[in-house]
């Protein structure tokens, strides 16, 4: 069932292209720069990590080559799955917050914010914008702008890649060494926004609803990995 008769989304596909290419260079970076510092974790996570990502890989180009090949006929879906892919999308931003113990999602005084490092002050705030503007495009997708609310959350995924993470980890020390902050965090939200608009348009729906679902549950484990020094 479509939410409108838009003319084909030949822009939203070209913009998941573009996301796909982003995230999945981030991703290949990320493997590199871990492996030789695999020792600062437990010894099973780095190699199941890498593992990790290339099934993530795998399965993001399926997704972005299933939304190209469907540029032309797609019309995305209304209805329950719909509603459950924006609502996962819009939870994906609470998910990758994990990392930083559900900040801003937590109760922080006004005090207390000010005092934190200024790369963590952005973070917060480029954290609650995101999550803000994703809820607003589901609105505008329920309201029938389908097309523009799924364009719109693959631009919101780009500026998401501006360096906003200076937290001193094995993820993020090669891009604070030469950028003074990482772009990492939010990889996984463009993860989840191709396995989401992937659903939408009709490319093995269930599938990418679950992969969409399994990437927001993967980095809220990463997080709690992290919040418990588990992991790291």
């Amino acid at each position: 069932m479509a939410v409108d008769g838009h003319p084909p989304i030949r822009r939203v596909a070209g913009l998941a292209a573009v996301v796909f290419a982003a995230a999945a260079l981030l991703t290949v970076k990320a493997a590199v720069d871990l492996w030789p510092r695999r020792e600062a974790f437990p010894s099973w996570f780095v190699p199941l990590f890498v593992a990790g990502l290339g099934g993530l890989l795998l399965c993001a180009a399926g997704v972005t080559w299933g939304i190209w090949r469907a540029r032309r006929f797609a019309r995305p879906a209304a209805g329950a799955l719909g509603s459950v892919v924006w609502f996962l999308l819009v939870a994906s931003f609470v998910a990758t917050s994990a990392v930083h113990q559900l900040y801003p999602f937590r109760t922080l005084a006004a005090e207390d914010f000010l005092q934190l490092d200024p790369v963590l002050r952005f973070n917060l705030i480029l954290t609650g914008a995101g999550f803000a503007v994703a809820a607003g495009l589901a609105v505008l997708y329920q309201a029938g702008r389908s097309a523009g609310a799924l364009a719109g959350l693959f631009l919101l995924d780009l500026l998401l890649l501006v360096p906003n993470d200076a937290c001193a980890n094995p993820f993020n020390a090669w891009w604070i060494a030469h950028l003074g902050a990482s772009p990492l965090m939010f990889v996984p939200v463009l993860y989840a926004s191709l396995f989401g608009a992937g659903a939408l348009l009709g490319v093995h729906p269930r599938w990418n609803l679950l992969c969409l679902a399994a990437a927001c549950g993967g980095v809220a484990l990463l997080g709690l990995g992290h919040a418990t020094h588990l992991l790291w």
